[in-house]
């Protein structure tokens, strides 16, 4: 007859222990030899190590003699010729050593949850595929639990200590600290029979910056132990841990240098003490690429008895920074090593798991509340807003907010339930809580009304979710863009120059800028030409406005912001009139050595003189000096330059791209468009 021994197996697990099978044989002459061929047959993939001849490792058949094992199928073993002595009492033949794949069996959601085996017995009399269990396992409850205190990287800096070791770092550095909680007593494993190591666990840290270094202990000891390593957080002491060998066991994880990032390979950076009690205090450098790394830590001692739970802390070493501060920094944990293999090989690690990212832990500790985590709010009141279709984009503001302690880092989403595309915000992530931007852009948008949810999440520290509508009337008096009339560049124009101003039903219309009318000197239905007011200098941006008649009605458009910058320059086009009065072309060349005079738009007058010296560039002879730049005297708004055709100016490419620049206020220069010169 079969029977089984069970054990529990971890969920996310792809290379679990489980229970021996157990074959018990009776009757027939004593003495006599009886021979009998086995079959073991799980209902997922079995995942032992497998030898040089693909036959699995580290299973054990005792009771009996065995000729062979060997992989028939992914999910079965062949215990070949198995013959014992038949005695007068039943004989006991005991398959131990089978690891199993567990994560697909939970993916799919079997029932029960347990790892079975179908077996069948050959040669003797046994029940027929009789149905054993092997490993059991809750899917609700997984082995990591775990929480964060993030206390990121403080803009005031963070020292590198005099000495690298624990007491130092845990008094003049900033640290975050991971706590790992087990889900279950006998959740955290040291390394069993026939694995390459321990149950690790991998610590991926992302966002600190290119400028910070990371620090972490060499060994960390949880609360079962003799006193718990601990940087101060979660309301606990400083200390770097302290491990006593012996009695019941302490949980003791110890750093495992050289593994990579999926916490593969490698060997402990420390030997465990294996008599006295040890005061672990070593740090290691993490080396950071592009702000990121992982550690990985294993479990080589632990209490089945007791749910344990430890404090991994990550100090940073950072120079001072300009708050509030762009990194987001984080840590995050998973059991180890990570892996996708869910059959047996000759080399993925034993045991692995799957990547999981494990749920907080604070609901078994009780502290989800505590104010050493942060708990984020988001202001979730309906947005309502109202446009034009085709018309400008309309603004509204939700609010969000963080309270406790530690950095928690949010991210946006937005699911359309009519339209798509309309709607966004910034910024889409961030740190703690911000006033966030939403915009809605009617731009291909009929008329209608279209709604939208806005989520803001910074999981599991708090959630929102926002509903928006957007309501869209018919077009109506609209801007659509506003920018240099020579040049036609978008988005910014200086005050006291020519801007174009593109839209809709525009005929008519008059415009104001920060309030202050502009001079209107050609007026479409989608096109206003302008002088922008010159007392507008300094002031960075205008928020420009048209009102014209729509429908018999004085109808103001959509506010539209554009910069101001000191110099904006346009050249026209036709823009350049040869020294003899005519308009350069290709029937009217320049000639190298006279002067010509360029008409544009966009310089700074002040006291009728530039804000620096106005340089002309012709191909690739920049900064050539002009004869004279500033006002045209005719025209309001109009600038002049005369400037010598260079004779050293080649005569190929004909015509030459002819730009002018003037020092900007930022730095380096501001320049024109290009226009074509031509030469002779």
């Amino acid at each position: 007859m079969w029977s089984s021994t069970t054990l529990p197996v971890h969920p996310e697990g792809l290379a679990e222990l489980i229970g021996n099978a157990v074959v018990t044989c009776a009757g027939g002459a004593v003495g006599a030899t009886a021979t009998l061929q086995l079959y073991v047959s799980l209902n997922t993939n079995i995942t032992n190590k497998l030898d040089a001849n693909g036959n699995p490792t580290g299973i054990t058949v005792n009771g009996a003699s065995v000729g062979s094992l060997v992989m028939t199928s992914p999910t079965t073993i062949n215990v070949a010729s198995v013959t014992y002595t038949i005695a007068a009492s039943p004989t006991m033949i005991v398959i131990s050593g089978i690891r199993a794949a567990v994560a697909p069996l939970v993916a799919a959601g079997t029932a029960p949850s347990v790892v079975s085996a179908s077996t069948l017995g050959l040669g003797a009399t046994f029940s027929a595929n009789p149905q054993l269990f092997l490993g059991t396992y809750q899917p609700t409850q997984p082995t990591l639990l775990a929480s964060l205190v993030n206390n990121g990287v403080p803009c005031a800096g963070s020292p590198l200590p005099p000495t690298l070791d624990f007491p130092t770092f845990a008094t003049t550095s900033a640290s975050s600290s991971l706590r790992i909680t087990e889900g279950s007593a006998t959740a955290f494993a040291p390394k069993g029979p026939a694995a390459d190591n321990g149950m690790r666990l991998l610590v991926n840290i992302t966002g600190y910056g290119s400028g910070s270094r990371v620090f972490v202990p060499d060994a960390i000891v949880g609360n079962s132990g003799t006193i718990l390593t601990s940087a101060g957080a979660f309301a606990s002491t400083i200390a770097p841990g302290t491990y006593t060998p012996g009695g019941s066991g302490q949980l003791l994880l110890i750093r495992v240098s050289g593994a990579d990032a999926n916490g593969v390979g490698g060997a402990l950076a420390l030997t465990p003490p294996t008599s006295a009690a040890m005061i672990f205090g070593s740090m290691t450098e993490v080396p950071l690429v592009n702000g990121s790394a992982t550690v990985t830590y294993e479990i080589v001692d632990a209490n089945g008895a007791l749910q344990e739970s430890a404090q991994i802390p990550v100090f940073v070493v950072a120079p001072q920074v300009t708050c509030p501060s762009t990194l987001t920094p984080n840590l995050s944990v998973k059991l180890a090593p990570v892996s996708t293999v869910t059959l047996a090989t000759a080399t993925d690690p034993v045991p692995r798991f799957v990547s999981v990212n494990p749920p907080l832990d604070c609901t078994v500790k009780g502290d989800c509340s505590a104010f050493y985590f942060p708990q984020f709010t988001v202001d979730t009141t309906p947005v309502t807003l109202n446009g034009s279709s085709m018309g400008g984009v309309q603004m509204a503001f939700v609010r969000t907010g963080s309270s406790g302690e530690g950095l928690l880092n949010f991210t946006t989403g937005i699911t359309y339930q009519s339209g798509s595309g309309w709607l966004s915000v910034v910024p889409t992530s961030g740190t703690n809580g911000v006033t966030l931007q939403v915009i809605a852009d009617p731009t291909h948008l009929a008329q209608g009304t279209y709604t939208a949810t806005l989520t803001v999440s910074a999981a599991p520290y708090g959630m929102g979710s926002v509903p928006i509508t957007f309501n869209v009337g018919p077009v109506g008096v609209t801007i659509q863009n506003v920018g240099n009339a020579a040049s036609f560049t978008y988005g910014a124009v200086t005050p006291g120059s020519y801007a174009v101003i593109f839209g809709l039903n525009l005929q008519n219309g008059t415009v104001s800028f920060n309030g202050v009318p502009g001079t209107v000197t050609y007026t479409s239905a989608t096109q206003i030409n302008v002088i922008v007011p010159s007392n507008l200098t300094g002031q960075g941006n205008a928020a420009v406005v048209v009102t014209a008649s729509l429908n018999g009605v004085q109808t103001p458009s959509n506010s539209f912001i554009v910069a101001l910058p000191l110099n904006s320059i346009g050249i026209f086009q036709p823009g350049i009139v040869n020294a003899d009065g005519s308009t350069n072309s290709a029937t009217h060349p320049a000639t190298r050595g006279n002067y010509v005079s360029i008409y544009l738009t966009g310089l700074t007058l002040i006291g009728g003189n530039t804000t620096g010296t106005v340089t002309a560039n012709f191909g690739t002879l920049t900064n050539q000096p002009t004869l004279f730049a500033g006002a045209q005297g005719t025209y309001p708004g109009l600038n002049q330059v005369n400037v010598t055709v260079p004779s050293a100016l080649p005569t190929s490419p004909n015509p030459v791209q002819t730009q002018v620049c003037i020092p900007a206020a930022s730095g380096g220069q501001s320049c024109s468009n290009q226009v074509p010169l031509y030469i002779q």
